[in-house]
């Protein structure tokens, strides 16, 4: 078994309700995480985790924008709403009693979708707010600002990933479709930002989840502490997991945000040992409460207890 010293086992949750965790809407009007009360079954889920050797928990905030955001009638970023603050303290509590610590995702490649409305709801449709300077820098003044002022130095904060996987929006790098798409200079001008301004308010790590490390090089030299490129099966032939970190040419550490627990060819095991070897800094598995057919919790729980037999924290 390859030694764990210093190697950092995650989970993605990566939600409850997406994009209903944090803050308002119609469908929500009193909020998210907060006014739901606290949830004995998450609470068990996490200390689980915990005991089984998980570290970290990715944690997706925002989503495709469909809650938690004042927009003014221009669709410039005006401010989060009344809940988030509230919604987001409430996670963190649930992190902090289960010994865990959080990586906030704050926004999702969802937010460039389309926009459509149901039931009263605007899901997607929130591009702009990346292509265009000035709705750019807003998005960072009053979203992201409010968010790292308030726990920038929140010891059950890990790190902040300012955006997953946003190259399959990205023209030329996921996507060769020209609509609902940012270019490569937007994409890099968005992360760079938002980089800088947490830096700024907070002392925590800044990242960005990356869909593969072919797309590393989009997201080099802005200043992240760390990459955290995604691994799946359907990457393998070109991007092998079991490529040394050291030839992907990155100038700071490497870790594995996800990784699926169900529908691969490798066991969640035998995927945390080829990251390891690697020189991965450590693998978040993929996930803890999504339906999808990269999800299964159970074959999760037996990798983890394969990984960390003799780990104390499983008392």
């Amino acid at each position: 078994m390859t030694d764990r010293a210093g190697f950092v086992v995650g989970a993605n949750l990566p939600w409850l309700r997406y994009g209903g965790d944090f803050g308002a809407n119609a469908w929500s009007p009193q909020g998210g995480l907060a006014s739901r009360g606290r949830d004995g079954g998450l609470d068990e889920r996490l200390h689980l985790l915990r005991a089984r050797g998980v570290e970290v928990l990715r944690w997706f905030v925002l989503c495709d924008g469909r809650a938690g955001l004042r927009v003014e009638l221009d669709g410039t970023p005006a401010g989060l709403d009344d809940f988030v603050l509230h919604d987001f303290e409430f996670a963190l509590e649930y992190v902090g009693r289960a010994g865990l610590r959080m990586m906030p995702v704050l926004l999702d490649f969802h937010w460039c979708h389309r926009a459509r409305v149901v039931n009263g709801v605007q899901v997607g449709g929130r591009r702009g707010m990346l292509a265009r300077a000035g709705w750019r820098a807003a998005l960072v003044d009053r979203i992201i600002a409010p968010l790292a002022g308030r726990f920038g130095h929140d010891p059950r904060i890990y790190a902040w990933d300012v955006i997953n996987e946003p190259e399959w929006v990205t023209f030329g790098l996921g996507t060769w479709r020209p609509w609902n798409t940012l270019r490569v200079s937007a994409l890099r001008a968005y992360i760079g930002l938002a980089t800088e301004r947490l830096h700024a308010l907070g002392s925590h790590p800044v990242t960005v989840g990356s869909a593969s490390t072919r797309f590393l090089p989009a997201v080099q030299g802005l200043g992240l502490d760390f990459y955290q490129p995604h691994w799946y099966d359907k990457f393998e032939r070109r991007n092998p997991l079991a490529t040394p970190v050291a030839a992907l040419g990155c100038d700071a550490p490497v870790l594995l945000g996800e990784f699926p627990t169900r529908g691969s060819g490798k066991t969640p095991v035998a995927l945390i040992a080829s990251a390891r070897d690697a020189g991965y800094t450590g693998a978040m598995f993929w996930s803890v409460m999504a339906e999808d057919d990269a999800t299964d919790f159970v074959s999760a729980q037996a990798g983890l207890d394969e990984w960390t037999p003799d780990d104390p924290a499983r008392g």
